[in-house]
């Protein structure tokens, strides 16, 4: 009798154990989508505060990074990405996430590691350029929606609205 419940808790631990693991890609995915969802509400969080100059996040394929307008002469502005630890150009693990970019219902082509292109644009206001970032785990049925409104909401779903 003493085995038997000795064997029943190995395999209630057993159990628990693998569903805590679960899948690396899932969590990955999960992870990531977090981590932008973050520093999305970070920038824009900080942009409300300090009233600065306009921001943009900018997406590749590979990763993504805020940008700042920069003034180089009277007639010329440029978008560099910020040097920042959190809002700096943060760097997908190759193979494991990728992401994709809507804006206004149509799919938008991202580069896979050129410059930064702003695609969402933060203004001091509060708000954003309405758009759907997906990340998505290649060659697998897992991806995460990031939808973000013009009044600057964000929100996370798995599937999109239809």
């Amino acid at each position: 009798m003493e085995l038997l419940v000795v064997l029943v808790l190995v395999g209630i631990v057993a159990s628990l154990a693998t569903l805590s693991i679960g899948d690396g890609a899932e969590r990955q995915l999960r992870t990531e989508t977090q981590r932008l969802v973050g520093v999305l509400q970070l920038a824009r969080d900080e942009l409300l505060i300090t009233g600065s100059a306009e921001r943009a996040l900018g997406l590749r394929r590979d990763g993504y990074s805020f940008l700042e307008l920069v003034i180089l002469d009277d007639s010329t502005r440029e978008w560099q990405p910020m040097v920042d630890q959190q809002l700096g150009p943060w760097q997908l693990e190759p193979g494991v996430v990728e992401l994709e970019y809507e804006q206004e219902g149509e799919r938008r082509a991202l580069p896979q590691t050129a410059g930064w292109e702003p695609n969402v644009r933060l203004g001091n206001t509060g708000e954003m350029t309405p758009s759907v970032i997906t990340l998505r785990v290649p060659g697998k049925p897992l991806e995460r929606h990031i939808q973000i409104t013009l009044e600057g909401t964000i929100e996370v779903l798995d599937a999109l609205p239809e």
